[in-house]
């Protein structure tokens, strides 16, 4: 079963989506997710989510460039950046699967929607109890966020959702610009 986590700079989970066969592309749950299917709801003027290149460019979606455009130097650069940002996402599945072994092998036969609802179930108290063990200070050191780890951009580009292709292009655009001013003092290497 495929399971989509978006985490917060803190590993703190934000949104899952739990249910679809592990035959389903990522991109695909993505976009069976409320976040996905209304942002208005869930981002902010200027804020969005970092992904790998299998996603889809959006105002709130800035996935890496796809290898084809890496022979671009700053494209190449800006994908190493936003690789450093994302890991935190692997690093919280991690911890996740780690706190509950049940969620490495899960040991259920499928026969139908009940049992489909009891894994969903299961998950999502898995991910509740996550988030509540981190705020309250647990063991776990992978928690922490190093200080020197890539700051969030929110500089806001433009108000709501919105955007044609090219106004889309641009905020990937104006998102990689600001990436490499912060990480490497000058946009335009």
């Amino acid at each position: 079963m495929a399971l989509q986590v978006i985490c917060d700079i803190d590993k703190r989970i934000i949104a899952i989506h739990a249910g679809c066969t592990g035959s389903v592309h990522d991109a695909t749950v993505f976009k069976r997710m409320n976040v996905y299917k209304n942002p208005d709801q869930y981002f902010t003027r200027g804020e969005y989510l970092l992904s790998d290149s299998v996603y889809s460019v959006s105002t709130t979606c800035v996935p890496a460039f796809r290898k084809q455009m890496e022979v671009v130097e700053r494209n190449q650069l800006f994908n190493t950046c936003l690789a450093k940002a994302r890991i935190r996402n692997e690093h919280c599945i991690g911890i996740l699967k780690n706190r509950w072994e049940c969620l490495k092998e899960m040991r259920v036969w499928i026969k139908g929607a009940k049992e489909v609802q009891y894994i969903v179930d299961l998950v999502s108290a898995c991910c509740v109890l996550h988030n509540m063990l981190a705020d309250l200070g647990d063991s776990w050191l992978e928690m922490d966020v190093p200080p020197d780890e890539v700051e969030a951009i929110d500089r806001p580009l433009n108000e709501g959702n919105a955007f044609q292709a090219d106004e889309v292009k641009a905020f990937r655009e104006a998102v990689q610009a600001e990436t490499l001013r912060i990480i490497y003092g000058d946009p335009m290497l």
